[in-house]
């Protein structure tokens, strides 16, 4: 739990416009010293040449003005998550107690946050877009909405995590995977990919969340990756099939969760050999330009990769950590030895997405 993890101190980057903007202060403040007329001579300086200032002045004041005490962390920071309140409450609340900002927090579903983010535009009250799935922060990012990270944030996490144009970042990662009752469904008789479970013998006995964020992107992945034919025609296949719940497609946590507060539960997670329904996705983060407290959304950014903070996503979330050197709980698997598709655009899904939710609603969902 975040109340017995030991608070950390947050450190953060001058943000690059701030500067910029230093200096060409400092430049400015150097510069007028041209103005200074021949044959003035300073208290312990050597006459020189009117107008003449050294290069290694130039440095000196740059240097001074880009190591000038960072403006103070505080204010109020809202926060749009589409993050569920059960998964982050803890780590918004210890990030709200260490940092000292008033946090505002409104939850929905990460498609829906992501359309409200589109109709508000500038005028957005959010400063930061906290996302279950990358397709929803392509659909910001692709609309202009987000302001580009520092690279000192982007290098916290693999490559496969950030965003191709540095909009946003991953905080943590989610397998897809099928949660099976362990009393009624043998591994045998499972698919190797997500489209082995459009089979009459899986009829009355599978269990889906077609609304969720994470089966929307999976869709979206799908869409292109096999295009839409081949996507409708298995989603109206499995709609027909649906009943008791004997397998469930989720993403892995949940199962994890129910099994760390009982190991004797008859569930278990199957992962799939490959395809969409084996996408490993991150969880991720972004900067509406909009912001109007920026310097408190870099620091939010920066507590979701502090050790206490990727510690929690693995411990009590059972989410992988993104962050190298933060032992991943025992009862994850390796992500190495998941098989998800390689190489996915983000970017790309995003323009998938409404497309996604159209063929959702036409398969009956």
């Amino acid at each position: 739990m975040l109340s017995t993890i030991n608070k950390v101190n947050l450190k953060f980057e001058v943000n690059m416009n701030k500067k910029y903007i230093l200096v060409l202060v400092a430049l400015t403040m150097v510069l007028s010293a041209c103005t200074t007329t021949a044959g003035e001579r300073g208290p312990a300086g050597e006459q020189g040449p009117a107008g003449e200032v050294s290069q290694e002045e130039i440095e000196a004041a740059v240097n001074a003005a880009l190591t000038e005490q960072e403006a103070e962390v505080s204010g109020t920071l809202v926060i749009y998550s589409g993050r569920k309140e059960s998964l982050v409450s803890e780590i918004i609340a210890e990030f709200e107690s260490t940092s000292g900002v008033t946090v505002e927090v409104r939850y929905a579903k990460s498609a829906e946050l992501a359309g409200t983010l589109t109709l508000e535009g500038a005028i957005s009250p959010a400063d930061v877009f906290f996302s279950q799935d990358p397709v929803s922060l392509g659909i910001v990012a692709k609309e202009g909405l987000f302001e580009r990270l520092p690279a000192d944030i982007l290098d916290n996490v693999p490559g496969w995590a950030v965003d191709k144009n540095n909009y946003w970042v991953g905080t943590s990662g989610r397998s897809r995977a099928l949660v099976v009752d362990t009393r009624d469904v043998q591994d045998s008789e499972l698919p190797n990919d997500i489209y082995g479970l459009a089979d009459e013998k899986f009829r009355n006995r599978l269990g889906l969340a077609p609304t969720n964020s994470s089966f929307i992107a999976m869709v979206a992945c799908m869409v292109e990756l096999d295009g839409e034919e081949k996507v409708l025609e298995w989603l109206t296949t499995i709609n027909g099939l649906g009943g008791e719940l004997d397998i469930g497609m989720i993403n892995h946590y949940y199962t994890l969760r129910v099994l760390a507060e009982n190991g004797n539960e008859p569930i278990k997670n199957v992962y799939l050999d490959e395809g969409c329904g084996a996408r490993v996705m991150p969880a991720g983060v972004g900067i509406l330009s909009s912001s109007q407290n920026k310097p408190a959304a870099l620091a939010f950014i920066e507590f979701l990769h502090s050790k206490a903070a990727q510690e929690t996503f693995t411990n009590t979330v059972y989410e992988f950590p993104l962050v190298t050197g933060i032992e991943p709980n025992a009862l994850l698997p390796d992500i190495n030895s998941l098989n998800s598709p390689s190489n996915l655009n983000w970017s790309a899904l995003s323009l998938w997405q409404e497309k996604a939710v159209e063929l959702i609603a036409q398969a009956g969902f």
